[in-house]
């Protein structure tokens, strides 16, 4: 009774030990598969959040380069895109039907075509005239401004793929 006892006993703490040692196997593997994903989704969220700071950089050194190109100061080129924004929005809560809002589009499209086409045309004809102060629009801008724009440009062409 005694050797039973005793085969019992060591049996039981094999079978112990065995579901012991897989429990903790388990629970290894659940952490580290949690470890993994928790990690996976901080790395998207942080590679999101650099995209989303690239683009808002280069947003604002696209805005620089268009004031800057237009002869106005950043505030100034910012309130006259907040005026014609104001314009659209204007025109658009003034249509009644959805013709009128179409129309409404095309001719703040063609105003906005209409201005580039002035700005090309200054940009070819006008030659660079330094002695009245006058450059070409495309030369207005800074060289440190194009290197900024250019970076920014690859800073989100890298973070946001």
């Amino acid at each position: 009774m005694f050797e039973r006892r005793v085969t019992r006993q060591a049996f039981e703490s094999v079978a112990v030990k065995r579901i012991l040692a897989a429990s903790i196997v388990v629970a290894l593997i659940a952490t580290t598969t949690y470890g993994l994903f928790y990690w996976e989704a901080v790395g998207t969220r942080t590679q999101q959040s650099l995209c989303g700071e690239a683009k808002q950089t280069l947003k604002g050194v696209e805005v620089q380069a268009r004031a800057l190109a237009a002869g106005l100061t950043v505030d100034d080129y910012a309130k006259a895109e907040e005026d014609e924004v104001a314009a659209l929005i204007r025109a658009l809560d003034a249509a009644t039907n959805e013709a009128e809002v179409d129309r409404a589009i095309e001719a703040h499209a063609a105003s906005i075509e209409a201005k580039n086409a002035v700005i090309d045309a200054e940009v070819d004809t006008r030659g660079d005239q330094i002695f009245l102060e006058q450059r070409l629009k495309k030369q207005r801008i800074p060289v440190d401004v194009k290197q900024q724009l250019l970076r920014a440009a690859k800073a989100v062409s890298v973070s946001c793929t």
